[in-house]
């Protein structure tokens, strides 16, 4: 149970650089290093398993062979695929000037301050509102947001709020 939990809920690190023109943000989500390690144990055990099995009765040396043979091949495959580790591989990278932000939220409920960006078409029209959660180390979030304050815009509210995490980049 623990394997598959982990499997489906992987953690995305997180990376920001701010510089004099906005906030460079990087986020991604590597496949878990453990998984291959732990096929190749777990193969490992069931072949001596089934090993011990077959000396015991001979019916049981078809079985020796296929299972660990063809998780040793799943492993070996996994381990040498190009394909399987970027197919695995989460990145994206986004780059916000400081006239795009529109808001500063300092969360009530979590470790992160809340940055809303509106981003404009070439002829001026906003197409997209957005937010990037900016995450905190525990009691550092209210510096993060001193820190950021000064390079905003005129008239851009900075407010305490409760923010909602969507559940995909958690």
């Amino acid at each position: 149970m623990a394997a598959i939990t982990s499997m489906t809920h992987q953690r995305k690190k997180f990376a920001y650089r701010f510089t004099k023109s906005g906030i460079e943000h990087c986020e991604w989500k590597e496949s878990p290093e453990w998984m291959l390690t732990g096929l190749k144990w777990f193969t490992g055990i069931v072949m001596m398993i089934c090993i011990s099995l077959a000396l015991s009765d001979p019916r049981f040396a078809i079985g020796a062979l296929v299972g660990p043979g063809a998780m040793g091949l799943v492993y070996f495959s996994m381990a040498n695929s190009k394909s399987f580790r970027e197919m695995q591989t989460e990145y994206h990278h986004y780059f916000l000037k400081w006239e795009e932000l529109t808001q500063l939220a300092i969360a009530s409920n979590r470790e992160l301050v809340d940055v809303q960006y509106s981003i404009p078409e070439v002829d001026g029209v906003y197409i997209m509102d957005w937010n990037l959660n900016i995450y905190c180390r525990r009691h550092e979030k209210n510096k993060v947001a001193d820190f950021i304050k000064p390079y905003l815009s005129p008239g851009v509210p900075c407010i305490v709020a409760k923010v909602n995490v969507p559940l995909s980049t958690v």
